[in-house]
Formats: C-alpha cells, structure tokens, sequence
C-alpha cells in the first residue's frame, strides 16, 4: 500500500467520523429544542458554541465520543478559550446558499469553508483521561 493510499484512508476515515460527530450533535440539538418555550434557544446555543465549550475541553459532545477536537490553525490550540471561533464555524450551516457551499467543499476538498473563515481544523486526539 502506498502512502498516499495511507494517508486517503485516514483522511476518509476521519471525515466519517466527523459526520457522524455532527449527527450525534444534531440529536442533542433536536433534543434539547424539545423542552417547552426556551429548549429551541438552548439548542440553538448549543449547535453554535458547541465546538468552544469549556466543560468539554473546546470538544462538543458528538466529536468527544470520537475523539475529536476543533482547533485554531496557527497554535492547534482548543476552542474553550475562542467560543467566537466556535460561534463563526457553526454560523455557517445556518446561512442559506453558504451552507450549500461549505457542504460541497467539504464532500470535494475536505475541507469547510467555515474553517478557512474560523481559521480552524478538526484533529484526531489522544486519549484522554479525566483527573
């Protein structure tokens, strides 16, 4: 196998992970608008911020299950302490016409037109351990 098969492999793989990611945010989102009067402004809270949140170290909960973690490109640090990167990042999906164009850039180029703007990537972590 040679190493660009290698590194298409693990780019894919890392690609399904984060869809999947996605859709288990969704679900909480979902979720969550569920509650009477105020669930849809949580869940809209949460599918914006969810990539900056300090209690998940800058994870949302679908990329923590797969090990995933948004970053700032220049330092890869965390987005805990950049919830405004977070904020640009998820604003993206909700932007008709724009949403369209990060999908298709996403699926073609493996990348989001949301993380060239947030200046961010999405990396595989290390395991961790709660202290």
């Amino acid at each position: 196998m040679t190493e660009q098969h290698t590194w298409i492999k693990a780019f894919s793989a890392i690609n399904m992970e984060r869809q999947l990611a996605f859709l288990i945010d969704i679900l909480i989102c979902i979720l969550l608008a569920m509650f009477p009067r105020i669930g849809w402004i949580v869940g809209l809270v949460y599918f914006l911020t969810r990539d900056g949140l300090n209690f998940l170290n800058g994870q949302s909960i679908g990329k923590r299950f797969f090990k995933l973690q948004t970053v700032k490109i220049n330092n890869q640090a965390p987005l805990s302490s950049h919830i405004e990167k977070s904020v640009i990042r998820n604003l993206v999906f909700l932007i008709p016409g724009v949403n369209i164009i990060d999908i298709y850039l996403f699926y073609s180029k493996g990348y989001r037109l949301a993380d060239k703007w947030a200046e961010t990537m999405v990396i595989k972590t290390e395991d961790q351990t709660d202290s």
